[in-house]
């Protein structure tokens, strides 16, 4: 039995979203999208507003609860969209690694119709270790996951020498996924798989994860299939430039400007030293790095800077499309607790990030 409560699953709103999802029955954070047959496929974490007694639950409340994936297209470019309901919920592994919960993911469109999704494993391991995170995969359609592993593709507990030996961060078992942190430090990363295609048709995963208990990274690796057999070869990790401004690198999204054959990155940065930190003093942004290589070293997008001006309380964003040939991009990000009441836990619309 889960350690967290299971909430309603509200069915698909019937209205079309203009611009913005304002979901007038879901909180709605994190994304990551593809473009399929003309068709922009959103997904991002979901939980129901109300509970099965019809009780408000908060934003701050949300870990009480399981998630799921929520599905919304759009025809024309994110200027409308419809909800397509439930992707995804916890619960698919036979190993148990996703019992707890499912936490973000990315997804990739593969030949004959079928679709490549990721996704953040929560174990059920003890209420003291309700962080427990992992990296899964999963073959099936744009409705969601139809095919599952039985077991995750990396995981922290299980694989820790050897995700240790090239040179990621993790500390002791006993400390991993623990609610109070790692070592004076914030929850473990190793979570929010997102996939990236190079033009050779060779796959890439990244994802967040430590060079240190504050110290973040991005970790990568590259993915073969057959059949609906995924496997990941881990790479050694990226680091950032400016690694002593925030402690995590959550959400990877990476974008090629085909003009200039260079890479993007934008992360979502968030500052938090520790569990016991209070929320007020935590800032979260949106940063953007280039390099000519996928291994990098990366850089600031400009000189000086890497954050992303006019994306106050916007997190967890996507590029729109995976490559570019324009000297901008065209992203979308849902807005953090920090915004107002009326816009926290929802989508923003369409954003244009010039370069």
């Amino acid at each position: 039995m889960t350690h967290r409560k299971t909430p309603p699953y509200p069915a698909p709103y019937p209205k079309i979203f203009d611009g913005a999802i304002q979901h007038p029955d879901l909180l709605l954070w994190d994304s990551w999208i593809m473009h399929l047959n003309g068709i922009d496929h959103l997904y991002c974490l979901a939980l129901a507003r109300r509970d099965h007694d019809g009780a408000p639950i908060k934003p701050e409340q949300r870990n009480d609860y399981q998630f799921h994936f929520r599905h919304f297209e759009s025809a024309d470019r994110g200027t409308t969209w419809t909800d397509q309901g439930v992707a995804l919920k916890p619960g698919n592994i036979s190993d148990g690694n996703d019992a707890g919960n499912v936490w973000s993911g990315g997804v990739l469109p593969l030949e004959g119709g079928q679709v490549l999704f990721g996704f953040t494993g929560i174990s059920d391991a003890s209420p003291d270790h309700p962080f427990v995170q992992s990296i899964n995969f999963a073959i099936g359609t744009p409705d969601g996951p139809v095919h599952f592993a039985n077991k995750a593709a990396s995981h922290p507990v299980r694989d820790r020498d050897a995700i240790r030996k090239m040179g990621y961060y993790l500390p002791s078992t006993q400390e991993i996924g623990h609610s109070d942190g790692e070592e004076n430090g914030p929850i473990t990363a190793w979570r929010d798989p997102y996939f990236y295609r190079e033009d050779n048709g060779d796959i890439y995963a990244f994802w967040s994860a430590k060079l240190g208990p504050r110290r973040p990274a991005v970790a990568w690796g590259k993915i073969t299939i057959e059949g609906t057999d995924v496997r990941l070869e881990l790479l050694p990790p990226i680091s950032l430039p400016d690694e002593d401004d925030y402690t995590q690198a959550e959400v990877p999204k990476i974008c090629k400007n085909l003009a200039s054959n260079t890479y993007f990155m934008m992360i979502s940065a968030c500052s938090r030293l520790d569990e016991e930190q209070p929320d007020e003093e935590v800032f979260k942004q949106l940063r953007l790095y280039k390099s000519k290589s996928l291994s990098g070293p990366w850089e600031p997008y400009k000189v000086g800077s890497n954050i992303l001006n006019n994306m106050d309380n916007l997190f967890g964003a996507s590029f729109l499309d995976m490559t570019t040939k324009e000297n901008s991009f065209q992203i979308i990000a849902p807005y953090t607790e920090r915004a107002t009441p009326s816009l926290e836990l929802t989508f923003a619309a369409v954003k244009t990030v010039k370069i």
